[in-house]
Formats: C-alpha cells, sequence, structure tokens
C-alpha cells in the first residue's frame, strides 16, 4: 500500500468557499472512485486553522501516474493554485497490520 500525507495552508477567509468549490466539483468522491483508490480525504486540521491535509492510501504505486495525470488531481491542482495553497507531501509504503 501507499499513503500520502500532504500538509497545505490557505487564508482563512478563503477557506469556506476553497471546500465548497471542491465539494461542488466531486474531486473527492471521484478521487475515491479511481482504479487502485482505497481512501481519498481532505481536512482542515483542528489544532491549526488554515492548514489542510490530504492523506491518500493506494494499493500500489502503480496507481499513482493515472491518477496523476487525471482530471480530478487536475481540477483540484488548478484549485490549489487559484487560492494560493502552498504545501508539501512525502510518500510511504506501509503493510496494513496484523488483526
Amino acid at each position: 500500500m501507499v499513503i500520502i500525507y500532504c500538509e497545505m495552508h490557505i487564508d482563512a477567509e478563503k477557506k469556506a468557499e476553497y471546500f465548497e468549490r471542491v465539494r461542488a466539483a466531486g474531486i473527492i468522491p471521484a478521487t475515491n472512485a479511481e482504479p487502485g483508490c482505497l481512501s481519498y480525504e481532505l481536512a482542515e486540521c483542528a489544532a491549526e486553522p488554515g492548514k489542510l491535509l490530504i492523506v491518500e492510501r493506494w494499493e500500489s504505486p502503480a496507481a499513482l501516474p493515472a491518477h496523476m495525470k487525471g482530471a480530478n488531481y487536475a481540477a483540484l491542482m488548478k484549485l490549489n493554485a487559484e487560492y494560493g495553497l502552498k504545501g508539501g507531501a512525502a510518500v510511504y509504503t506501509a503493510e496494513p497490520m496484523a488483526k
């Protein structure tokens, strides 16, 4: 499994509109429906207003190239640029814990 953890920052006064635009575009549910996607979530950090988190889980690294060339990724990157989001991402490999 591949986990991508991304932190970005947005001006507080732009946050509600940004989330509404992401919701209206259907980016999160559409990404969750992509082949190989186990989960794709966008949230705000409760301890630090304006800090946004994207946490993605993919079945394997093989699913990422199609995602990063796809319409959902492009739509989110366009909104991120429009709203001046800044941040970075880290990619991890992981194995599920035994039950």
